[in-house]
């Protein structure tokens, strides 16, 4: 295997094995449930088994659940990673007593900022509206997707959404006409 041939120490390697076979299809699974594609999802969990191989010596148990848990979440890392290289910002839908529609969202935010800068802006905001908006329009992910991700119901995702689309706009200083 070509990881194995990244190490030099037999401890390293079994461990490396142990993980490799234990957890490659689930790893392959998470992967998919965001990229939605085969080939893409192989290329994630590559990514994160390179990324594993390179962390091995800060894993300890390769059958605990702390393993279980880095490992996928490596793997939806990496697909997530490569999701954003595939697919471009999109809109959003949001229901809440003030509506800003879409388009005045975005005509608003690109008057002040360019796309980079936005999603920098988002990195910013806490994590209960940066992690919807990041996953809606950077990863374009469906609402429904980014409930599941992040253990919410569809409702607290849009909710989130509409809420972090305030927030960036105050962030950015863009009236909203609160």
């Amino acid at each position: 295997m070509l990881y194995l041939s990244l190490m030099d120490d037999e401890n390293d390697k079994s461990k490396f094995e142990t993980i490799y076979y234990e957890y490659r299809e689930r790893m392959f699974a998470a992967a998919f449930d965001v990229v939605k594609n085969n080939e893409d999802a192989e290329d994630a969990v590559h990514n994160a088994f390179i990324g594993v191989a390179n962390n091995l010596k800060s894993i300890g148990d390769p059958l605990s659940k702390r393993t279980l848990s880095y490992v996928i979440k490596a793997a939806k890392n990496a697909a997530i990673n490569i999701y954003n290289k595939n697919n471009k910002i999109k809109t959003v839908e949001f229901d809440d007593n003030i509506i800003i529609s879409d388009d005045d969202f975005f005509d608003e935010i690109s008057n002040v900022e360019e796309a980079e800068k936005i999603v920098d802006a988002i990195c910013k905001l806490k994590d209960t509206y940066k992690m919807p908006m990041y996953y809606y329009f950077v990863c374009d992910m469906k609402i429904s997707d980014v409930a599941n991700l992040l253990g919410l119901s569809n409702s607290a995702v849009k909710v989130r959404i509409h809420r972090g689309k305030k927030e960036l706009l105050r962030i950015t200083g863009v009236d909203s006409d609160d």
